[in-house]
């Protein structure tokens, strides 16, 4: 039987963290880009980026000059923050980084609602769940957590909530921070108040947190049991984590910028207005993804279950 070669343009690629401090995240990750692949019979190139913004760069510009159809970003604020620097303004079709400043950089393309809308979400559940609540934000080092946390403190007044530094003084903590970083948090923190943070809307999470989440609060880009009615690609796609639907839903974006403009998607990216099974797709002329609606969930009996939706 003769053997019929690939073409890099039929190909579709990404780095990847398999290992590293993102390798829970980039598992997911890898589960949405393959079964995108799936179901278009497409060949796609998954190389490890070992949780390294400068490999991710190198990674995403080896797979550029490969000719590969298309090429995402990579996972992580960081990581993507390089390849876009690195990239001079080739696009980046940037599934896995929220973080503000990176979703402004020149040809990123973002699908997931920014780091400044994350705990704006958690503090609607909060007001909805335990009105005129004292709330206490315990956040990380890094920008994602910084405008996460100035995101709050901007709506905080308007939820109904009052934010106080004492987190002993307070009846619900907030946190922003890398997953070893909240988990540890979480441990010390104990049950006392109600406790929210970004880690819990991992579907992994009660094993890494190595005990019941009962209780804990999460923001989420997207949940199982939302229902759209999309535009572009399938209205029910069986993922299990938010990280995973959202590099699907990249991949179904990409493509279909290619479709409209195969010589400048990002013009087209820009221009366009549609909708997935992930939500709404809408770039506002900085770049800042605002199309799209964060929900938030909340553990109970072993599940995440929805208690709150953005509605603007």
């Amino acid at each position: 039987m003769r053997r019929v070669a690939v073409s890099p343009r039929s190909e579709v690629g990404a780095p990847l963290p398999l290992t590293g401090r993102y390798s829970v995240q980039g598992a997911q990750v890898r589960a949405g880009i393959e079964l995108w692949a799936r179901h278009r019979a497409t060949r796609v190139i998954l190389l490890d980026d070992r949780s390294n913004p400068q490999q991710a760069a190198r990674i995403h510009k080896q797979l550029v000059a490969r000719g590969c159809r298309l090429v995402l970003g990579p996972y992580g604020s960081d990581s993507t923050r390089a390849v876009a620097r690195v990239g001079a303004g080739r696009v980046v079709w940037n599934h896995g980084a929220a973080a503000d400043d990176v979703q402004r950089l020149p040809g990123v393309v973002s699908l997931a609602s920014p780091a400044s809308r994350y705990l704006v979400a958690l503090g609607r559940a909060v007001a909805q769940l335990r009105p005129a609540a004292g709330v206490a934000i315990a956040t990380a080092a890094g920008r994602f957590a910084e405008f996460a946390a100035e995101g709050l403190k901007q709506h905080a007044a308007a939820l109904g909530l009052e934010l106080v530094d004492d987190i002993e003084e307070a009846d619900t903590l907030l946190a922003c921070g890398p997953l070893s970083w909240e988990i540890d948090l979480f441990h010390r923190i104990g049950r006392r108040r109600l406790l929210g943070g970004c880690s819990p809307a991992l579907a992994a999470f009660p094993q890494l947190l190595g005990a019941d989440p009962e209780g804990l609060l999460a923001p989420v880009q997207w949940h199982p049991d939302l229902r759209t009615q999309p535009e572009l690609g399938p209205a029910i796609v069986k993922l299990d984590d938010y990280l995973a639907a959202q590099a699907y839903a990249a991949c179904l974006i990409a493509e279909r910028c290619l479709e409209l403009d195969p010589d400048q998607p990002l013009a087209a990216a820009q221009r366009l207005r549609t909708t997935t099974f992930f939500g709404s797709f809408e770039l506002a002329d900085d770049g800042i993804q605002i199309g799209h609606r964060l929900s938030v969930v909340q553990w109970r009996r072993g599940r995440r279950e929805l208690v709150a939706l953005e509605t603007s």
